[in-house]
């Protein structure tokens, strides 16, 4: 449902601006907006030089610290955020300045010692390997040394060096290389001082650096830089733990802090921002917004409480039916509590425009209902509501959910309402699952002979088309009555004579393809002529009334191609039911293939079936919920023309963190 709004103007004297903009911040009702008026000066940006510049630019510096320094603390769960709005920006700079300090002396510590630990790593087995052989000719006059570490399957590569190098030297040259670990192979070239300009030059070219130690080692015998890195290898990890495990207690103790200058400052920002919508003369000054009609009371007593008669509140209820009025007009949505999750489904769009319709209440119901129809597994729908189960008691617990792969970070209350579809969801794929008797493919029948009431894959699939493409004719018909309704609600002449064109066309295109193919009677055929003669003479009519356009004829094929793009539906469910029966078969195939049989085969094969049918789910679900999505938010939203009838977000004027 679309929250009904009123206009709401502000008026007082200029001196009380600043106490007024913090009033309704605090409140967080009213959607600011800039007064649409020819006498109103054009949006100032903050004067270069002048005192709000100064402020913007010490707030922004201060909210760039405050940003780097969240990032420096890790998360430790829940923290106590203090209120911080009667403290100066004085104070506040002086609340980060010790947590700085120390976290950033503490990640310092931490990344050095990390920096350490990885370089003892990389060199370790190679000293360790190389050296004894790199010694042996150390000090000679007449032979020199090259080593380097070689990364992979190195040995045929060590090979060509080998015969390379002998042709550079004439033969004068031994190559020898050592195991260093499973992917890097230690080698050691020795040849003779005139021909080491030609080796040099050839490795080089080659792409192979020579090993060379660290400053801190390469005056150290190897023996004693290998006990060196040895020791460090040991005491490093215990450093970076000990910085680890001081930061997060510092975090533990500050990050609410933190987050609070973080809120406080945003505050602040956001108020210089949008002080140019105001309008001001030299002593008086004017606030224009939109605030939910039911709401309008409580911003009146709170402003009179504070102010007095010193500021003025006038307001007027938004005219739906105002089409040019209603395009400024910001929208919220407001839900019952089961129905308000589905408008996250909304929230990749623009909302509707105010005065429509807010289509959420129809998705909480259709959504999910074809997401049960096309997976429709007792199995997998327990598996969704184990899915949905961990969500919602993660979002009650305070945690996001993270996902690093796609560097994807879900908010608690995001959560909880994808928690919330997803077990929805489940309750229709099983309850689709129990009708196709469904639990992770055909199990039932292949365990008790259990036979379905309806079976989709065979004995009635032409009867799962028919009812799904029966299904998009009611999504297609229902968005193309439901924009006719729309239309005369608003009076709106030529959505009326192109809702009626297009109902008319299609019903005549689905009565006459559907008596020709057998579908139907074959007495439908000359009445659907009747259809075609109304939708043109409905045609006739709009271009009397200068309201008609000959692309809604075209378009009314596209409604055709939409009605039976449900079929995909179809499509979706007969793969989900033939992989799952396909994982089932593939576990005892391949164990009898091994040869393995009686009990051992059974476990090997059931083993086998289940990882098959992990994998065919994780693979298969997101076109199992994706395509039911797109059926709404292309098929069903183009009739019901949701895409050219947006508006604008409902985005109060409020402090950070409300």
């Amino acid at each position: 449902m679309i929250v009904e709004m009123s206009r709401v103007i502000l008026l007082g004297p200029k001196r009380l601006l600043g106490e007024v903009t913090d009033a309704i911040q605090r409140l967080g009702l009213m959607h600011v907006d800039r007064v649409e008026a020819e006498e109103v000066p054009p949006l100032r940006p903050v004067e270069p030089g002048s005192e709000e510049e100064a402020l913007q630019r010490r707030l922004e510096a201060l909210l760039t610290r405050t940003k780097g320094l969240l990032e420096l603390l890790p998360r430790v769960g829940p923290v106590e955020i203090p209120s911080l709005q009667d403290r100066s920006l004085d104070e506040l700079e002086a609340l980060l300045e010790p947590v700085e300090r120390e976290a950033r002396e503490l990640v310092r510590q931490r990344r050095e010692a990390e920096e350490e630990l990885e370089l003892v790593r990389s060199y370790e087995g190679a000293v360790r390997v190389l050296s004894p052989l790199l010694a042996a000719l150390r000090g000679s006059r007449h032979f020199e040394t090259y080593g380097f570490v070689l990364r992979g399957n190195a040995m045929p590569a060590v090979t060509a060096l080998q015969r390379e190098l002998d042709r550079i030297t004439g033969g004068r040259v031994e190559v020898v290389s050592r195991q260093i670990d499973e992917k890097s192979i230690g080698v050691v070239v020795a040849f003779h001082r005139r021909d080491g300009d030609a080796v040099r030059s050839f490795l080089q070219r080659a792409g192979i650096t020579e090993l060379r130690l660290p400053a801190r080692f390469a005056d150290r015998p190897a023996a004693e830089a290998v006990q060196e890195m040895a020791r460090m290898r040991e005491e490093l990890p215990r450093v970076v733990s000990d910085c680890q495990r001081r930061l997060e207690a510092l975090s533990r103790r500050a990050r609410g802090t933190v987050q609070a200058v973080e809120a406080r400052l945003r505050d602040e920002l956001a108020k210089l921002e949008v002080l140019p919508s105001f309008a001001q003369s030299r002593y008086a000054f004017i606030v224009h917004g939109w605030v939910p009609t039911r709401e309008v009371p409580q911003l009146r007593a709170a402003l009179r409480q504070r102010f007095g008669d010193h500021v003025v509140v006038v307001d007027s209820p938004v005219d739906p039916h105002d089409h040019e009025e209603a395009a400024h007009v910001p929208v919220a949505l407001e839900n019952a509590p089961p129905v308000r999750p589905f408008q996250l489904l909304l929230s990749i769009f623009r909302p509707p425009r105010y005065g429509t319709w807010d289509p959420s209440p129809l998705l909480a119901v259709t959504f999910p209902l074809f997401v049960g129809l096309v997976i429709g597994d007792v199995g997998y729908g327990a598996l969704f509501f184990a899915l949905g189960w961990w969500m919602r008691n993660r979002a009650r617990q305070g945690q996001p959910l993270e996902v690093n792969l796609l560097n994807l970070r879900v908010a608690p209350d995001t959560l909880q309402a994808v928690s919330w579809i997803v077990r929805v969801i489940a309750f229709w794929v099983m309850v689709f699952g129990a009708l196709y008797a469904e639990v992770f493919g055909n199990l039932p029948e292949l365990l008790f002979r259990v036979h379905p009431l309806f079976d989709r894959v065979w004995a009635q699939r032409d009867l799962y088309f028919q009812l799904i493409v029966l299904l998009g004719m009611v999504m297609i018909y229902g968005g193309l009555l439901g924009h006719l309704a729309q239309a005369v609600r608003h009076r709106n002449v030529r959505g009326i004579f192109e809702s009626a064109v297009m109902v008319l066309t299609l019903s005549w295109v689905l009565l006459l393809l559907g008596g020709l193919s057998g579908l139907l009677p074959a007495g439908v055929v000359p009445v659907s002529w009747s259809f075609l003669w109304a939708a043109l003479a409905v045609f006739g009519l709009g271009l009397a009334f200068r309201a008609a356009n000959p692309m809604w004829f075209l378009e009314s094929a596209t409604a055709f191609g939409h009605v039976l793009s449900h079929a995909r539906l179809m499509a979706f469910g007969l793969a989900a039911a033939a992989l799952a029966t396909a994982a089932n078969e593939l576990g005892p195939r391949m164990a009898e293939t091994f040869g393995l049989s009686g009990l051992v085969g059974t476990v090997v094969g059931s083993l086998i079936a289940a990882l098959a049918q992990v994998l065919f789910f994780v693979f298969t679900i997101v076109g199992h919920v994706i395509q039911p999505a797109r059926l709404h938010w292309v098929e069903f939203f183009t009739k019901v023309k949701y895409h050219e009838e947006t508006g604008q977000p409902y985005r109060p004027f409020q402090r950070t963190g409300r």
